[in-house]
């Protein structure tokens, strides 16, 4: 059954665009077909009316024919497949890409396509370098084309809810806040050509198994998906950095070569302060629909607490109500605004936002409040960690993504060169 992808009907109150060229539906190419773009991107636009799934780019010939005949099978739609990004821009007629590739290779193809005429979706993180930060930014604004990053947690109802508690001051002013991303991910370390994984074991010694980019990145940069809902209920950007990390090599698998452990601590320009630990290499304790991730927040009057475990429920004191005891709530990824087609759309119905908010963008001029600056503003610190731990661990100051005296609007930075070294 078709359905509609937007929140226009929901009455959400976001800021207009200019208008946008796309009137009746998203032409959409998917570039990259992992687990994500089969099980999410394409699944979803091909049942939003809102989306008209054209075509899919994969290298791996093999891997695009099956998905081409897949969605032949499963949908009854025609679709392109393409091995080269280059033979399909030339070849089709699109509105935006959906880019699910490894992240290291997606900010130039995501720009690529921007050059080209193209709107873009990514997912998460955003950027490993800074100097791809800065080029995501320059071309959204040399282009003026939507990017929008595909973080979905920060649509959650909690979240929500939680950005209403601290903008009325309930809890006073937000000292600290801190979130853990800890998921054991032993059979993603390793993947073949053919897009099958390995478990660490089974990878040992086997030559078509190579490191898969959760293999090859810095744990910590995976932060954004714990820190893009706090700088969101916090209304906050990142100033300042330092990571710490456990050694580089796992206590947990013998044949895995990085740190099981990663933390950064951050001062935000609204001087509060955050710390985020992440591993791909730990249990995280069940938690129900969010079992790799939590959050909790203080301030001077009162404390937010996502739920610690299936058994207990999240907390909230005020220091004001004359509590003996903090009042448990059963905070939810599930918005009670929701409209009815978010039902069942993944993480907590959160998915579901991405896809609208992007459609909204396209097809009916309203800007994303999370646009290509807070993207980036969710990545940098990731970023600057694994360079601070790199460095000692010594401090890190994040650079400024707005235009204004170091860079002017749709160029690079005046000091790309000392961001650009910073990176090695």
């Amino acid at each position: 059954m078709s359905i509609r992808a937007t929140l226009v009907d929901n009455k959400s109150i976001r800021t207009m665009l200019k208008p946008q060229p796309v009137r009746e539906k998203i032409k959409l190419g998917v570039v990259g077909l992992g687990h994500r773009a089969v099980g999410n991107v394409i699944a979803k636009t091909v049942n939003y009316e809102d989306y008209e799934l054209c075509c899919v780019c994969d290298l791996r010939k093999e891997v695009t024919d099956t998905i081409v005949a897949d969605v032949k099978e499963k949908y009854g739609l025609d679709i392109r497949g393409y091995t080269d990004i280059e033979d399909l821009l030339a070849s089709e007629t699109l509105d935006a890409l959906a880019i699910q590739t490894d992240p290291r290779k997606q900010v130039p193809i995501a720009c690529r396509a921007m050059e080209a005429g193209l709107h873009v979706m990514t997912e998460v993180p955003a950027a490993y370098t800074v100097e791809e930060c800065f080029r995501l930014v320059s071309t959204v604004e040399r282009t003026g084309k939507t990017y929008l990053l595909m973080e979905q947690l920060r649509y959650g109802g909690y979240v929500q809810a939680w950005r209403s508690i601290v903008k009325k001051g309930v809890i006073g002013k937000p000292l600290f806040a801190e979130g853990e991303y800890f998921d054991n991910k032993r059979d993603a370390f390793y993947q073949d050509d053919q897009g099958r994984f390995y478990f660490l074991d089974q990878a040992a010694g086997n030559s078509v198994a190579k490191p898969t980019w959760r293999h090859l990145a810095p744990t910590i940069t995976y932060l954004p998906h714990e820190l893009s809902p706090l700088l969101h209920i916090l209304d906050d950007r990142v100033k300042k950095v330092t990571g710490m990390s456990a050694r580089n090599k796992s206590y947990s698998y013998e044949n895995l070569d990085r740190s099981d452990m990663q933390v950064a601590l951050m001062h935000t320009e609204k001087d509060a302060i955050l710390r985020i630990a992440v591993s791909h290499s730990v249990p995280g304790i069940p938690r129900g629909e969010l079992h790799t991730h939590w959050h909790h927040i203080k301030g001077t009057e009162g404390v937010l607490e996502w739920t610690r475990s299936t058994k207990e429920s999240g907390k909230l004191y005020v220091n004001g109500w004359h509590l003996k005891d903090p009042i448990e709530v059963p905070w939810t990824m599930q918005r009670s605004d929701a409209p009815a087609q978010a039902f069942g759309s993944g993480h907590g119905d959160a998915d579901f936002y991405v896809f609208a908010i992007f459609a909204d963008a396209l097809l009916r001029g309203i800007k994303p409040e999370f646009d290509v600056y807070k993207a980036v503003e969710s990545a940098i610190p990731g970023i600057l960690a694994a360079q601070s731990i790199n460095d000692g661990s010594n401090p890190k100051d994040a650079p400024d993504f707005y235009p204004g005296e170091s860079r002017k609007f749709g160029e690079m930075p005046k000091q790309e060169a000392r961001y650009e070294q910073s990176d090695g």
